[in-house]
């Protein structure tokens, strides 16, 4: 059964605490959610994930109160998915983390400075919810950069990751999280680009959801 799309959604405003936790928590827990799963077989990660098929893994019977979408590596996905009634959704519209894995050695500060550096290089960005367009300069509030917190990769993790276990890790980039989604469709589309310091682009994403919530 379908059910007709609700006309909007709501998002939390920045500095509130959606579901009892900050923001910075919300972003830790989706880093972690991220990283726990193996980036092989190839395609079985929600990042590579070109269709939606992989939406709930690792998610399917969570109690979280937020259902977490995920980037695209860079590509541009439709994707399809069913989630259940009563959870809000984190929109990952321009994220990026540092590891002490992938940058051996490194103090937080240092990963910290990673982060912040690739994220400033953000030249595009747009989120539309059900038809509800968001520019950048809208956007621009819901920019979030954590401290330091704990991630475990698996044995094949991803970002290149080959050696399982835990690294500290930074987070920065835009999360925006909804209201509980009601019983309905929702789209929710987001999209944006990374510059170099020669004017081009050097990464660029856009992701569109059809997400069916019953």
């Amino acid at each position: 059964m379908l059910y007709a799309s609700p006309a909007s959604i709501k998002l939390f405003p920045p500095g509130s605490k959606p579901y009892g936790l900050s923001t910075d928590e919300h972003i830790e827990n989706f880093w972690k959610w991220q990283i726990s799963i193996p980036a092989e077989p190839e395609g079985e990660h929600p990042i590579s994930d070109l269709t939606g098929e992989k939406c709930t893994k690792g998610q399917f019977n969570s109690n979280s109160s937020v259902f977490y979408l995920s980037g695209a590596g860079g590509k541009t996905v439709e994707r399809i998915c069913t989630i259940p009634a009563g959870k809000g959704v984190l929109i990952p519209v321009m994220t990026v983390v540092a590891t002490e894995k992938e940058y051996p050695g490194s103090s937080v500060a240092e990963l910290a400075d990673i982060v912040k550096k690739d994220q400033d290089s953000v030249t595009a960005l747009s989120l539309d919810i059900n038809g509800k367009h968001y520019t950048f300069d809208d956007l621009k509030k819901f920019r979030t950069a954590t401290g330091e917190f704990e991630v475990a990769f698996p044995k094949a993790g991803i970002f290149g990751v080959t050696g399982e276990g835990r690294s500290k890790a930074v987070a920065d980039g835009y999360y925006l999280i909804t209201e509980p989604l009601s019983q309905g469709n929702y789209t929710i589309h987001y999209k944006g680009a990374l510059g170099d310091p020669l004017g081009g682009t050097n990464f660029q994403h856009d992701i569109s959801y059809r997400l069916i919530v019953k």
